[in-house]
């Protein structure tokens, strides 16, 4: 009688106990699903910009100060870069001197993160970045007149198709045949041996300089048109390394000094650098 009792009592409790647990789980969901619409609806975290940033991006100070070296760089170029016997050509770094990313390190630090090569790359294929103003007036400058530019960014190679995208979404008269961009290989930095290459970008200007450069975005015509020796008669860039032959370490000013405003031009970029 004991165990048929108490079988018959489990029996009849069991329903109760199955819906307890039915409804447990049924609160336990709701709860979850309340949590998880209020998460949604919580304001983001806003966090505040540094002041190199804000300085890019809000002064006054910035636009003006880029759009001066621009003018000057201007009015340094030759009136004509046809008929020389060596081809001439202008090298210039492509972010911070050409492209400005501001827009990444604002969309970063607004919601507290910094830099990180997933989200710099990411950026890069979203092809948004802005021009420096005054670089398509001497950029279109250079091009009226006959001249070559070449691009050397850190910029992963892999990403050089993205990058020349964003340069031509921003109305920049870019082609295969006035322009090489190279972005960077494991084998420029290896190449450093700080007495003939001493900053990563050194093997590339090289190149450019002895008519073998790799350029990303090329055809038959361009290919001609590169593969000979150029001679490069002007440097640009928001870096002291965007000078060949120069690191932060071992920069020497007063002898980069008479260069500058003639051969050399440095835009300003305080948000992040080799320093």
């Amino acid at each position: 009688m004991f165990t048929t009792a108490s079988t018959s009592l489990k029996t009849a409790l069991r329903p109760i106990a199955v819906s307890c647990l039915a409804l447990s789980a049924l609160s336990a969901c709701v709860t979850t699903k309340q949590a998880d619409n209020a998460a949604a609806a919580a304001p983001e975290a806003s966090f505040s910009l540094s002041n190199s940033v804000k300085y890019q991006r809000q002064s006054k100070e910035y636009p003006l100060l880029s759009a001066y070296v621009y003018k000057q760089a201007t009015a340094a170029l030759p009136a004509t870069f046809e008929n020389q016997q060596t081809p001439a050509v202008i090298v210039l770094d492509v972010d911070e001197t050409v492209l400005d990313n501001s827009l990444y390190q604002e969309e970063r630090e607004s919601k507290g993160l910094g830099y990180s090569s997933e989200s710099w790359n990411a950026w890069i294929k979203r092809e948004e970045a802005t021009l420096v103003p005054g670089v398509d007036k001497f950029l279109a400058t250079v091009i009226e007149r006959g001249g070559k530019i070449a691009l050397i960014t850190n910029r992963d190679k892999t990403l050089d198709s993205h990058t020349w995208n964003n340069l031509l979404a921003v109305g920049l008269p870019l082609t295969p045949s006035n322009t090489c961009i190279m972005g960077r290989l494991p084998a420029d930095k290896d190449a450093v041996d700080h007495k003939y290459i001493v900053n990563d970008k050194d093997r590339r200007r090289n190149a450019v300089k002895q008519g073998s450069p790799a350029c990303s975005i090329t055809n038959d015509t361009a290919i001609k048109g590169w593969n000979k020796p150029h001679n490069i008669i002007m440097q640009i860039g928001d870096n002291i390394e965007d000078f060949q032959g120069v690191t932060q370490e071992d920069a020497y000013l007063p002898a980069i000094l008479p260069e500058v405003g003639t051969s050399l031009f440095i835009l300003p970029n305080p948000m992040y650098g080799s320093w």
